[in-house]
């Protein structure tokens, strides 16, 4: 009734031509489709130009804000995070379809599909908005003008090609709108006489004898450049296409007779082994950041044209990876973990030990250091190699996820032992002297929650405390020693996360120290017993459920595992799950801020965090009677003692178990392969497509796909978590 209403003609002619044609199945399809049936069309069936149509799509008229919602939910679909090649010689596909259409017709200059036409145009733009849009959804934009600009802006369409396209955009519109002024019906073809091409000159500004000359040289000139750009698009074969990478980035290889061999066959290396892996546009765009780095240092190819063998696991770490590979863009010389033997394990903490020494060794010889910038970047180079080390075998399948987080803890303990002695040398150096300060003092770094259970992630701050402890001494000795540890404590805080030219090691929190952000850095033991004795909140006593001496004096490290015990087994108040369950809302509430479409895997509902809380619940209330429980440990190995000790019922313990191991996996996968929060799950973002095949999910056609799979897996596990939460505090469910 709608279509008839406005492109019906009557005597007082029509309102405007109605197209339905870009629906789902096109004119097979039904006129009108569910949501659901347009975001599975646009998933599973779609063609890529139907996805490149959808892009402009707009509500215009009815519900316009279920219209925006069904677009938005529409995008991930359209957009996708990843882009292998399959995706892209679907584009190419549609960019020879464009070429047979134009090459079908006859006459004179079609200014939408000829040669040089609008059409190029808008596909330069489409298609590069098909293959970033995924992760910048900056270039989403409807407009092709608009689109043109943000994909300059963000440095996928160089600058130059981007200045040509506009202009000859808005020179084409122009000469179509000046064609259909006068029709008044959809005519794309310039007129055959001359004395209507002379009409359209004038129209486009141009006067004189000349005119229509004049006209037809600026049209030649508009229509060239935009052929060229757009046969320049995906026209290269992968070698090229890599080669060109080499070139702009390193451009005194190829032009040195001696070293054009060498980079040409790096350049078919790298292709193959990038057209092998899941991803091969994320492996090709950060093969280019890495090139940036390394810019002209042949030290860099040399080596990677000695040992052809491992292109592959470094073409697969750029694949895999945004964390790492950003990791080894701003660090090149990270390059050499990637030419360690594959199938050595992860390093005991002796073994990291004897690295971080000869680290310092090799930078003790390359030139001119002080003793603190030479530990300062030793310290950071080990750190960033030894990261690498374990994401390579994470992402692999050599350890598991628990192994990872082991083998990041160890690393995390040899920097804090080895930024301790580093702090302590240099202000000895400065004349500022323990033994003078605190002569029979003592001081412990204890590591509290992922660091205190060895589940430290990529990317985690480290949660410290500072004790220090001087028997026997009197007031002024006191406050004499504080102020020295007070030091002592500020700069190992800044030796571990001060930025160097080698980047940083750790972003340090110790606000789970007495009263937080307002109490001393550092504290005597004696006053960490009685506040924890007298005035600590249930939410430090959780805390203290997950903290361990990792670095200091051992007679410190022994009295403060015996206060710890004193303190866990103090009696506790009848409304413990009560308590417990107000902080968690609290911080689901004001914190995690959960939405439809996205949510917070931490503190979330159904979180880690209510795992936790299910676990640190159980520990104190059962911990007297079973002091295993108040071992410092790994949240799944809590779990298996209280299904051991049947504190947890056989489902409710492995409701816990799967459900966190599936949102550590998925909080992991999150940072190392897409660089992004831990704990953020956005719906509605398009790389959640290549996050889910990443982790095992499939993409059958008529299911909804990996992303929706995934995310009905997240449900599933968070609701079952929420119900054991609430049943194990025994508490009402007060939450949406």
């Amino acid at each position: 009734a709608f279509g008839g209403l406005v492109n019906e003609s009557t005597s007082d002619g029509f309102l405007y031509r109605i197209d339905l044609d870009l629906r789902p199945e096109g004119s097979r399809g039904p006129l009108v489709v569910s949501a659901d049936a347009l975001a599975s069309y646009y998933d599973g069936w779609s063609a890529t130009w139907e996805k490149a149509a959808f892009m402009k799509a707009r509500p215009v008229a009815g519900e316009l804000a279920l219209g925006w919602r069904i677009v938005r939910a529409t995008d991930p679909m359209i957009f996708r995070s990843s882009m292998d090649f399959t995706a892209v010689e679907a584009i190419k596909e549609m960019k020879g379809q464009i070429q047979q259409a134009r090459d079908r017709k006859s006459g004179t200059f079609n200014v939408k599909i000829g040669s040089g036409g609008i059409r190029e145009i808008e596909f330069v733009a489409q298609a590069l908005q098909l293959l970033h849009g995924g992760r910048m959804p900056q270039v989403r934009g409807r407009s092709t003008q608009q689109a043109l600009v943000a994909l300059a802006q963000v440095g996928t369409l160089p600058e130059r090609e981007y200045a040509d396209l506009l202009s000859g955009y808005r020179f084409l519109r122009r000469i179509e709108n000046r064609l259909q002024m006068e029709a008044e019906r959809q005519l794309h073809r310039l007129p055959a006489d001359s004395s209507s091409m002379e009409r359209l000159a004038r129209s486009m500004g141009y006067f004189g004898r000349e005119a229509t000359a004049d006209f037809a040289a600026a049209l030649e000139k508009h229509r060239s450049r935009i052929h060229e750009i757009f046969t320049a698009l995906f026209s290269e074969g992968a070698t090229e296409r890599v080669l060109r990478l080499f070139d702009r980035n390193a451009p005194g290889l190829l032009g040195n007779r001696t070293t054009r061999e060498m980079t040409e066959e790096l350049a078919r290396l790298f292709a193959r082994a990038i057209d092998a892996t899941p991803s091969p546009e994320h492996a090709i765009n950060n093969l280019d950041r890495f090139l940036q780095g390394v810019a002209n240092r042949r030290f860099f190819y040399e080596l990677l044209f000695d040992r052809p063998e491992l292109i592959p696991r470094l073409a697969a770490l750029f694949s895999d990876s945004e964390f790492l590979s950003g990791y080894l863009s701003a660090h090149p010389r990270l390059i050499e973990p990637i030419f360690n033997d594959p199938h050595v394990l992860l390093l005991s903490q002796d073994d990291l030990r004897t690295n971080l020494q000869q680290i310092q060794r090799d930078l003790g010889g390359e030139g001119e250091r002080s003793d603190v910038e030479l530990s300062l970047d030793s310290l950071r180079r080990f750190h960033n190699r030894q990261l690498i080390n374990v994401g390579l075998l994470d992402l692999s399948g050599k350890i598991t996820p628990s192994e990872a987080e082991a083998g990041l803890t160890d690393i995390a303990e040899i920097c804090i032992e080895a930024g301790l002695s580093l702090t302590r040398e240099e202000m000895e150096r400065r004349g500022i002297k323990a033994s003078e300060a605190a002569p029979s003092g003592e001081f412990l770094v204890v590591g509290m929650g992922k660091l205190a259970s060895r589940e430290l992630t990529y990317g985690s701050d480290l949660d410290v405390i500072f004790l220090y402890d001087v028997p026997g001494a009197n007031e002024e000795t006191h406050l004499g020693a504080q102020e020295y540890y007070v030091r002592l404590a500020q700069k190992l805080i800044w030796s571990l996360q001060t930025r160097t030219s080698a980047g940083v090691c750790y972003q340090i929190d110790a606000r789970l120290r007495p009263s937080g952000g307002q109490g001393m850095l550092v504290t005597s033991l004696d006053s960490f017993s009685n506040y924890h004795i007298s005035d600590a909140k249930v939410w430090e006593r959780q805390a203290l459920l997950r903290a361990r001496p990792v670095a200091g004096g051992e007679r410190l490290a022994g009295a403060f595992e015996k206060l710890r015990h004193r303190i866990l087994t103090q009696p506790l108040s009848s409304d413990l799950g009560s308590e417990i369950h107000r902080i968690r809302l609290r911080m689901e509430s004001e914190m995690a801020q959960e939405t439809t479409s996205r949510r917070d895997l931490k503190i979330g509902r159904g979180g880690l965090l209510d795992v936790e809380s299910v676990v640190q619940f159980l520990q104190l209330q059962h911990g007297v009677k079973h002091e295993a429980l108040l071992q410092v440990d790994s949240i799944q190995g809590h779990i298996e003692r209280l299904r051991a000790l049947h504190l947890l019922s056989e489902g409710n313990a492995n409701t816990l178990r799967d459900g966190w191991e599936f949102l550590q996996l998925l909080s992991s996968r999150l940072r190392i392969v897409e660089n992004r929060s831990i704990s953020d799950l956005d719906e509605e973002r398009g790389d959640l497509d290549a996050l889910a095949l990443r982790l095992g999910y499939t993409a059958p056609q008529r299911a909804g796909g990996a992303r929706r799979a995934l995310l009905d897996d997240y449900r599933r596990h968070t609701e079952a978590i929420r119900d054991v939460y609430l049943q194990a505090l025994d508490v009402p469910d007060t939450g949406g």
